[in-house]
C-alpha cells in the first residue's frame, strides 16, 4: 500500500496541509492531494507621500496618514499648511488620491 502524504514538498521542504507561506507576501495552501498553490498579495497604492515598508506587513502603510509633498521635498500632512516662502503657501489637496503633490498658492506682492 502507497504511503499516505503527510503534507506538501514545496521549494525544498515539506508543509502540512492546509495555509503557509514561504516568502513575503506569497500566501499558498497545500491541499490533501499533496499539491501546493499559491498567490501572491498585490497592494494598493499607498495614499501618502511618505510610504513605509514595515518588517511584518506584505505591503506600505502610512504611519502619518494622508501626506504630500511639497516642490521642495517637504513632506506636507493633511490639514496642514506649509509655507514654502514668505510669500508662497502649500497644502494637500485630499480629493486627488492619484497625485501627492501640494497645491501651492502665490501671493502676489503689491508694490505701493
Amino acid at each position: 500500500m502507497p504511503a499516505i502524504p503527510s503534507g506538501c514538498y514545496y521549494r525544498g521542504s515539506v508543509y502540512p496541509f492546509g495555509w503557509f507561506s514561504t516568502r513575503h507576501c506569497e500566501s499558498c495552501q497545500c491541499s490533501t492531494s499533496g499539491q501546493v498553490m499559491c498567490m501572491f498579495n498585490d497592494c494598493w497604492q499607498p495614499a501618502c507621500a511618505d510610504p513605509v515598508q514595515e518588517k511584518d506587513y506584505c505591503c506600505p502603510t502610512c504611519p502619518n496618514g494622508y501626506t504630500c509633498k511639497a516642490p521642495d521635498g517637504h513632506i506636507v500632512k493633511a490639514g496642514e499648511t506649509y509655507h514654502l516662502n514668505s510669500y508662497t503657501s502649500c497644502q494637500c489637496d485630499t480629493h486627488q488620491w492619484t497625485s501627492f503633490t501640494a497645491v501651492c498658492t502665490y501671493q502676489v506682492l503689491s508694490i505701493p
